[in-house]
């Protein structure tokens, strides 16, 4: 046999093996089980931030067309499919689909044995959430929130001014507007989960929040079509501070690169456990400092302004004014020359009045030795 035929003949051996490896599914694909939100068709909450979720794993809808009510219902419903699901899954959520997983999370801690091996959840990720901790609708519901702790990797996704996941702590007038104007529908728009500046923060419990910013308030969008970007800039930056001073945020950082949220695998920053930040180790000497940090203050930065106006001290005109040397530092400073010169001088006149007293007293000893 020559060399040509016998190149031939390994090539067709070698095809059927070719084709079997080809078309065998990922050793690391999973299922992804997706809750639907209210009134949802099937197949929705699975083409969320541009179906990266199920670019690699097989997605099945669960509980669609649900109504405002269907909480239990679809956490049944979801731990129906976990049950009868093999190998590994994601667990995914989108609004009331995001609060039937939560309530679902809630009975595992109540009933241990009905969850599910913690090694077979890849990732239970959850988005535009009314029970979000930190901006959800429902938050304050006396039902809602997580354990205490959980051992499952948890994903908490909001667009940053989402209606219904991203409200205001306190009512404000601007971020009243802002909220009125704002949609729940964003994460079926072009999204990208992995994009290194979205912002997450590690909460105690496990759970990682990511905040993904707003380009330009939507009080603003409408404008957007006819206004240019440089007068955009300028209205957000000059309206952006007076939504957010209405909102308490935790201490965000952006995830970096590296994330595959869509297969379950977080950034290095994350995997490394490193996001949990202690306030205490924040110099409060350096708030100027921290300010500049803030990822949030740098949202969107093609849209807004590279500095805001500083504002002027009018309280005080003389405030800046150097102050003489002489009238720096403590008044009752030992160190001071003239205070320890007062020192000295006390001193001596302490010590030349105990040495009168010693000598009337002398005196008067004397006096007493010559009448006896």
């Amino acid at each position: 046999m020559n060399g040509t035929a016998r190149r031939a003949l390994a090539t067709v051996v070698a095809m059927p093996a070719a084709m079997v490896m080809s078309y065998a599914p990922s050793a690391s694909a999973a299922t992804v089980l997706a809750v639907e939100g209210t009134l949802q068709p099937s197949r929705t909450t699975q083409k969320a931030f541009s179906g990266a979720f199920c670019a690699q794993n097989t997605c099945r809808s669960i509980n669609n067309a649900r109504t405002p009510f269907d909480v239990r219902p679809g956490s049944r419903q979801l731990q129906a499919a976990i049950d009868s699901t093999p190998g590994d899954v994601i667990l995914m959520g989108f609004s009331l689909g995001a609060a039937s997983i939560y309530d679902r999370m809630r009975e595992w801690e109540e009933s241990p044995e009905l969850a599910p091996d913690p090694q077979r959840v890849r990732l239970i990720v959850t988005f535009g959430n009314p029970e979000n901790k930190y901006g959800g609708e429902d938050r304050n519901n006396s039902y809602a929130g997580l354990p205490q702790f959980q051992p499952y990797q948890h994903l908490d996704v909001t667009m940053q001014y989402d209606s219904v996941a991203d409200r205001a702590t306190r009512w404000g007038w601007y971020s009243a507007i802002n909220t009125a104007f704002s949609r729940h529908f964003d994460y079926f728009t072009p999204t990208d989960i992995n994009d290194p500046d979205n912002l997450i923060h590690r909460d105690a419990d496990g759970t990682t929040y990511m905040l993904i910013k707003a380009d330009v308030l939507p009080m603003l969008k409408w404008m957007d079509w006819f206004t240019p970007d440089e007068r955009m800039a300028e209205l957000d930056a000059k309206y952006r501070p007076l939504v957010e001073q209405d909102y308490d945020r935790p201490e965000y950082v952006e995830q970096g690169a590296g994330a595959d949220w869509g297969n379950g695998n977080p950034p290095p920053a994350i995997a490394a456990d490193d996001l949990q930040k202690v306030p205490d180790e924040i110099p409060s000497e350096e708030p100027a400092l921290a300010a500049e940090s803030s990822p949030l203050e740098r949202s969107a930065p093609t849209r807004r302004l590279a500095a805001e106006e500083q504002q002027e001290d009018d309280d005080d005109p003389e405030a800046d004014l150097p102050v003489p040397a002489d009238t720096l530092g403590d008044r009752d400073d030992p160190e001071r020359p003239d205070r320890a010169k007062s020192a000295v001088d006390s001193d001596d006149d302490e010590s030349d009045d105990a040495g009168k007293a010693a000598d009337d007293e002398s005196g008067d000893d004397g006096a007493a030795s010559d009448a006896a």
